[in-house]
């Protein structure tokens, strides 16, 4: 797993990481990368032997939803998805356009 609950309260900074997937199936999680109430800088890095799939990345009393900022980030590293966790709306995933 990822080590992400679903309920519970999150930290007052942002926090995020690459999601990573694994040859036979599932996900890992890159580096762990703190940030300020309002963002985060994500570096795109996987365990050896696995390749990008996308960014997970908290929005402390925000919504579960992405921000202009959080669109251009993704498109800017080409990640596939973009998954996002708030109190209020728990984890969803979003895909590239």
């Amino acid at each position: 797993g990822l080590g992400v609950s679903m309920a519970r309260a999150l930290p007052a900074n942002e926090f995020g990481f690459s999601l990573c997937a694994k040859p036979g199936g599932g996900l890992v999680r890159g580096p762990m990368a703190h940030g300020s109430p309002t963002g985060v800088n994500i570096p795109v890095s996987c365990p050896a032997g696995t390749t990008f799939a996308g960014l997970f990345h908290t929005h402390p009393g925000g919504v579960s939803f992405p921000s202009a900022q959080d669109v251009q980030s993704q498109a800017k590293v080409n990640a596939p998805i973009s998954c996002i966790e708030s109190e209020s709306g728990g984890m969803k995933c979003f895909k590239l356009q």
